[in-house]
């Protein structure tokens, strides 16, 4: 057979393929590795007491609602269905509620029919196809102020946003404002991309599932403040680089129509001149937080905020329009009011590791410095040996041994 017709594969005699490149080779001496131990410890441990000492000056109060449609009389939560985080320890987020002063009254809430929105002043969805809705009120007790911001979250559990197909099923262009056909947007939001011939706007499963649970503003419900409200900002949600992603659609009426799960809110199910399409260029920034995809199908989203406001401790009142059905996939949804500080939310954890890393390796920088008084070792045993040179050693070595045993052989023949 002619060797020709094979293929040669025998690598090219180059640095790479051959295994000849340099490489380095560090030398872990104890003058390099004690510093850089007690380096680290020093920088970690007070890092870790700052943002320890940061965490305990955020506060959070969680209520679970997932089962409020079930009651019509109010009736207290469970402690498993409620969480109260006001101590500036983690003791409260390890043992449930076990800082919550005997005296304050655990959550209630109840549920009834409402032929108005808990939030009148929502942008968008003032319609109703179904009169009556289901609405959940909501007690709670405050046991100290919270200090401006305060902040209002929904959670919710068993949501897997980060599922493959879920993840990109939305048209980045439509959502910036271009008037995209149905075959465009079929290619990124397909099955949810038209509809008896016009475009879904906007198109896609996120879209389709945005959390659409309406909420009211905090009334206080006992002392001299009753009756008081406090308000929740519904704009300037999102962040500034995900606004930039957002803008006025150019579609007209007549091309687009609601996503499925937005079509009760809109006369037979179709955007009109009264009930238009949402402008994402000014407003919705409930969908725009939405459309920032969590990681973990546990999560956590801004719903409203009070920028100037301190939440007085009390008793408050507040309504949820019951929209989104979490128990369809045995998740639930929480309310979460919550302050944080310059340096983020509560999270003591963060803190903690970093004064645990930084404390592990002041001890371990120790022992190595005192090993090293006790037994220290000279540079001998730190020089590295390339092959040519240990060669070269022994080929001295040899000669010098050489010359030792011919000088002898002369002295034995002269004593002779």
């Amino acid at each position: 057979m002619d060797k020709r017709a094979f293929i040669n594969k025998k690598p090219t005699n180059g640095a790479f393929r051959q295994q000849r490149l340099r490489a380095w080779q560090p030398v872990l001496r104890p003058t390099v590795v004690i510093p850089t131990l007690f380096v680290i410890g020093i920088l970690f441990v007070p890092i870790g007491g700052v943002l320890y000492w940061n965490a305990g000056r955020s506060f959070t109060l969680q209520v679970d609602y997932t089962q409020c449609g079930n009651y019509n009389e109010p009736t207290y939560l469970a402690p498993s269905m409620y969480q109260y985080r006001f101590s500036s320890s983690p003791y409260d987020d390890v043992h449930n509620n076990a800082g919550l002063a005997p005296s304050t009254q655990p959550p209630t809430f109840y549920a009834s029919n409402a032929s108005s929105y808990a939030d009148p002043s929502e942008p968008t969805f003032q319609f109703n196809s179904h009169w009556p809705i289901q609405q959940c009120t909501i007690d709670f007790s405050v046991p100290s102020t919270l200090k401006a911001p305060v902040y209002l979250f929904y959670r919710l559990t068993a949501f897997y946003q980060n599922n493959n197909q879920y993840i990109k099923n939305f048209d980045a262009s439509q959502l910036a404002g271009d008037p995209v056909d149905a075959g465009s947007a079929g290619y990124f939001c397909d099955p949810l991309a038209s509809e008896g011939g016009k475009v879904i706007y906007p198109c896609g499963l996120v879209a389709n599932s945005m959390f659409n649970d309406t909420v009211s503003n905090l009334t206080s419900i006992e002392g001299t403040s009753a009756g008081s409200t406090y308000a929740w900002q519904k704009d300037g949600l999102a962040w500034p680089h995900d606004e930039r992603k957002y803008g006025t659609t150019r579609y007209s009426i007549d091309q687009i129509v609601p996503p499925p799960n937005w079509q009760p809110r809109y006369p037979n199910g179709a955007y009109s001149a009264q009930y238009p399409p949402p402008d994402l260029g000014t407003t919705m920034d409930r969908l725009k937080v939405w459309m920032t995809l969590a990681a973990l199908p546990d999560f956590m989203k801004l719903m409203g905020k009070n920028d100037q406001q301190d939440l007085v401790a009390g008793r408050y009142r507040l309504k949820v329009d019951l929209n989104y059905d979490t128990r369809t996939y045995n998740g639930k949804k929480w309310l979460v009011i919550t302050t944080e500080s310059s340096l983020g939310t509560r999270n003591f954890f963060l803190g903690l590791t970093y004064m645990g890393a930084g404390g592990l390796c002041l001890v371990i920088g120790t022992l190595f410095f005192v090993f090293h008084l006790k037994n220290p070792r000279t540079m001998d045993h730190w020089q590295p040996t390339s092959r040519a040179g240990s060669v070269k050693t022994s080929e001295k070595a040899s000669n010098e041994a050489s010359k030792e045993a011919s000088s002898s052989n002369a002295v034995d023949q002269s004593s002779h």
